[in-house]
């Protein structure tokens, strides 16, 4: 395949006017018309093969640090690595690593994008390996990369964009206690193993099995907070007023779930997460947490934001209208969560429900194209059955019109510890490229954990 490089300084700099892109575009065209019609090369006749390595690897020196050394370089010049320490994957640490699971080594799941490179429960252990994972993290290292490369799943736009985009990874089941996660203070902290290293495996799998590399295909102009280990918790289930997230997803509650989101990265203004609540050191009222978490949505939506429910055609094309509608994942810390339930009386339903509610504009302050959008919803039968007439009355004059296409627009976790805070991660839409950017999986096949659903 011909490819035409369009350098970056020229490119980014130029698209600022029609003015000023135009010679760009119109070279551009030549090239493209060349590229498209010019007979083909001998070499480009002969297309070389991308190098793979299907044998073990020896690495030998005088002393075993000298070896270890060498391996560790040798994976990073290859870009086999994350630029930290590895553990070296030795056929009997795999084998070891393999032991946390009864699933096949041979068994595929699919390919990986970018590259979709193949993904066995082999490579994942090799990842979780050199991460530094236990055999009893494995089922839920499986579980995530299952999530990753799940055909609805858009791991391609977080994983390459030039946005920071950032995954979130929250394990909610008994097998988060059994493998001692962190689901209180300092959850996204440094410390735990469990956390870190599952959220390591997952980083070492995009990059050996989805071929990811900073610069190459995965394009954050500032890279991505937490870009070792990603954003790992576990839900604080002893703490929590409320069932367990996972039954909430459709699971039962023996089970073991993890919970894959997608969230902003540096508050680049499509996305981002926001945090709510006093901490140690403000009294923050429960009620105004709710309130200021239904005015950013409301704020991050509509006609009075920049990134806004304008993202609909007027053709009602029904994928344009899926993609303007933001999901809000809602991490709830034990205190607010508790407050909430004993006070006001909130279910994790009722929440949804208050937010729904109000997580509303003003119908005066919605553009026309808003309006249109907002209705080509309705009429095309994205907004759910159940709450397209409440949405339909409010939007005329005097009404508020609501910012998320049903309660369930909004997921609610409690984790976190006492004090802590609220947390509010968005994900600009369901997804760019497929359909969901919020996806969970039931742990399964574990052989040293009771949790892991055997």
């Amino acid at each position: 395949m011909r490819i035409i490089d369009v350098p970056t300084e020229l490119f980014y700099r130029e698209r600022i006017s029609r003015e000023r892109a135009r010679p760009m575009a119109e070279y551009m065209l030549d090239a493209m018309i060349a590229a498209l019609t010019d007979p083909i090369t001998a070499e480009e006749g002969r297309p070389r093969e991308r190098a793979s390595v299907s044998r073990n690897l020896r690495f030998s020196a005088d002393t075993i640090d000298a070896a270890i050394e060498d391996f560790n370089q040798q994976f990073l010049d290859r870009q086999w690595s994350d630029g930290l320490p590895l553990i070296p994957p030795t056929p009997d640490r795999v084998e070891w690593m393999l032991s946390g699971t009864n699933r096949s080594p041979d068994e595929q799941l699919g390919p990986m994008s970018p590259r979709n490179g193949n993904t066995t429960i082999e490579k994942i252990a090799i990842n979780a390996v050199m991460a530094g994972a236990k055999p009893e993290y494995l089922p839920v290292i499986i579980a995530a990369v299952e999530g990753l490369v799940d055909p609805y799943f858009d791991e391609l736009h977080f994983a390459t964009s030039t946005g920071s985009f950032n995954l979130v990874i929250g394990v909610s089941g008994p097998i988060a206690e059994e493998i001692g996660m962190n689901s209180g203070l300092g959850m996204f902290s440094y410390g735990n193993r469990a956390n870190s290293t599952i959220g390591r495996a997952v980083r070492l799998s995009l990059i050996n099995l989805g071929h990811t590399w900073p610069a190459a295909n995965d394009m954050a102009l500032l890279g991505r907070p937490s870009p070792y280990t990603f954003m790992v918790f576990a839900e604080n289930q002893g703490m929590s007023p409320w069932s367990p997230y996972r039954t909430s997803q459709g699971f039962s509650d023996e089970d073991s779930v993890v919970t894959l989101t997608v969230t902003g990265g540096y508050s680049t203004g499509q996305s981002q997460a926001s945090i709510y609540g006093g901490g140690a050191v403000a009294l923050v009222p429960p009620e105004t947490v709710l309130e200021q978490v239904a005015r950013d949505i409301s704020r991050a939506r509509g006609g009075v934001s920049s990134t806004n429910a304008t993202g609909v055609t007027l053709d009602g094309n029904e994928n344009t209208i899926r993609s303007s509608y933001r999901k809000y994942f809602l991490v709830v810390n034990p205190e607010i969560a508790q407050e909430l339930n004993e006070r006001f009386g909130y279910t994790r339903e009722g929440l949804q429900e208050k937010l729904f509610e109000t997580a509303s504009i003003r119908y005066e302050d919605l553009r026309e194209r808003d309006i249109a959008a907002v209705q080509a919803a309705i009429d095309t039968g994205y907004i759910p059955v159940a709450y397209r007439d409440q949405v339909q009355q409010q939007l005329e004059p005097g009404g508020q019109v609501p910012m998320m296409s049903s309660p369930q627009d909004v997921h609610i976790m409690v984790a976190g510890g006492m004090p802590g805070y609220t947390m509010l991660m968005s994900y600009f839409n369901e997804g760019v490229y497929k359909p969901v950017a919020h996806i969970s999986k039931r742990i399964g096949d574990a052989t040293l954990t009771d949790g892991g659903s055997r």
